[in-house]
């Protein structure tokens, strides 16, 4: 039980960590007020563009039956079916949830790079 509450704590902690934007050169911005119209809206179609919770949804349900079985696999050899399947599910949701937000992520940053290029202004990450 102690081993599932620390992966709990794991997945608590991974979900909160938040991705900062790209960094705009300040010098390549000349018109502050169209620098801000640009960037909502590279911001609005890098976000409608990206991925999705139905893509984290269907990677971690992916993630958790690999790990079941695998889990289940490990359990059969070590005596324990119930508890290695409940583990390995864990274990496989944590690990496809998490590859799935970071591939959206990257997905949003180079949509989000890409048409603040294209606009005029210099990424400087």
């Amino acid at each position: 039980m102690r081993k599932i509450t620390y992966l709990l704590v794991l997945l608590s902690i991974s979900s909160s960590y938040v991705f900062a934007d790209p960094v705009i050169d300040p010098a390549s911005i000349k018109n502050q007020d169209k620098y801000y119209r640009d960037n909502a809206e590279c911001k609005a179609l890098a976000k409608d563009n990206k991925g999705g919770v139905g893509s984290v949804a269907k990677d971690t349900a992916i993630g958790a039956g690999i790990g079941a079985g695998t889990g289940a696999l490990l359990g059969a050899i070590g005596g324990s079916i119930g508890k290695g399947l409940g583990i390995g599910a864990v274990v496989g949701g944590v690990a496809g949830g998490g590859m799935s937000i970071y591939k959206n992520h990257k997905n949003y940053d180079q949509i989000y790079k890409n048409c603040m290029r294209g606009r005029g202004y210099r990424v400087l990450n």
